[in-house]
């Protein structure tokens, strides 16, 4: 892709951990008091301020898949946003534009980070990207509702499932946690 306008988060147990490679894939960033003057290393500057702020989305991330040490799991994986414009608040939607951008990044993180296993906390971007025929393949269902795909990249393939948005209505860290359990403990 030739506009990564977000450079992804690469922790530096990244592949070391009892994670593997494990690539989160979240929405987008939003900003309600201006742009920063770097935006390609925004991710990256997000992550590294966990310890002294507080976001749902991170939050609920770290719950599900390292309760006992939620702000550990960022060292331990990789992140990225799909949609590479900056929104102006948490609500907004992407345009069909915005979304297939979306896609064409997440292949790029793909190619970058070379996972093993992904998540995409992003259920409107999962929707999108696999709702139609020729990217990856269909493995299986958790929970008859979950699916998980096998994709390929440069270099590799992995596994990717795609769950809901950390700070939506009605998400609960429990039931989630039982779920990405099922997805990291396949083969």
């Amino acid at each position: 892709m030739s506009k990564i306008t977000f450079d992804p988060w690469i922790g530096k147990n990244y592949g070391k951990s009892h994670f593997g490679k494990l690539l989160i894939i979240g929405d987008s960033h939003y900003f309600t008091n201006g742009l920063p003057s770097d935006l390609r290393g925004f991710t990256k500057a997000k992550i590294a301020e966990l310890p002294i702020i507080s976001a749902r989305f991170y939050d609920n991330i770290g719950k599900v898949l390292n309760p006992s040490q939620p702000l550990a799991l960022w060292e331990n994986i990789a992140f990225a946003n799909a949609i590479q414009e900056p929104f102006g608040h948490a609500n907004q939607e992407p345009t069909k534009q915005q979304k297939d951008d979306a896609e064409m990044a997440f292949r790029h993180y793909l190619d970058v980070t070379k996972p093993e296993k992904v998540i995409v906390f992003s259920n409107r971007l999962w929707e999108h990207f696999f709702n139609k025929m020729g990217w990856g393949t269909h493995l299986d269902k958790i929970d008859n509702r979950w699916n998980i795909r096998e994709l390929d990249y440069a270099g590799g393939r992995c596994q990717a499932i795609g769950l809901y948005h950390p700070s939506a209505h009605g998400f609960k860290v429990e039931d989630f946690r039982k779920v990405v359990g099922a997805f990291l403990g396949r083969k």
